[in-house]
């Protein structure tokens, strides 16, 4: 599947939190966007809503956690059934799994260079791994449509 135009939303599940990354209209680049609490499931799909509506999302990727060799990680399943909720809940929205190997060594890797103040805050390594599952989203594309 090729890109599209609009928006792209990514998102890295978690147990607690859910680091979410929104791409520009010409989906070029990915900034970090909010972190919405995982539980209770109520108010995380009350947020998402929002933001799929406010950003007008037709299509969205949702990082799956593998190992280093492919295999599927420990939260894997759930992951699977969030996307199966997803797609039922949103199905104008076209939602993406998406290899998310290495993303969150990746963002830990960002965050050492970050101030020390800067690091402890709650979520900021979520954010910067949905940003990152983003960003190998869109340059995949890029990539493949020259």
């Amino acid at each position: 599947m090729g890109l599209g135009s609009g928006r792209v939303l990514a998102l890295d599940v978690g147990e607690r939190r859910v680091g979410v990354a929104i791409s520009d209209p010409l989906r070029i680049s990915a900034q970090p966007g909010p972190v919405i609490p995982r539980k209770p499931d109520a108010e995380f799909f009350e947020t998402l809503a929002n933001l799929i509506k406010e950003w007008d999302i037709k299509e969205a990727v949702v990082g799956l956690p593998r190992g280093l060799r492919g295999q599927k990680g420990s939260t894997y399943d759930s992951v699977e059934k969030l996307l199966v909720e997803l797609r039922r809940r949103w199905p104008e929205v076209a939602w993406l799994p998406w290899d998310e190997r290495m993303t969150t060594r990746e963002a830990e890797g960002v965050l050492s260079l970050a101030p020390l103040k800067r690091r402890r805050e709650k979520g900021l390594r979520d954010r910067i791994a949905a940003q990152l599952i983003l960003e190998s989203y869109l340059h995949y594309h890029q990539r493949g449509e020259r």
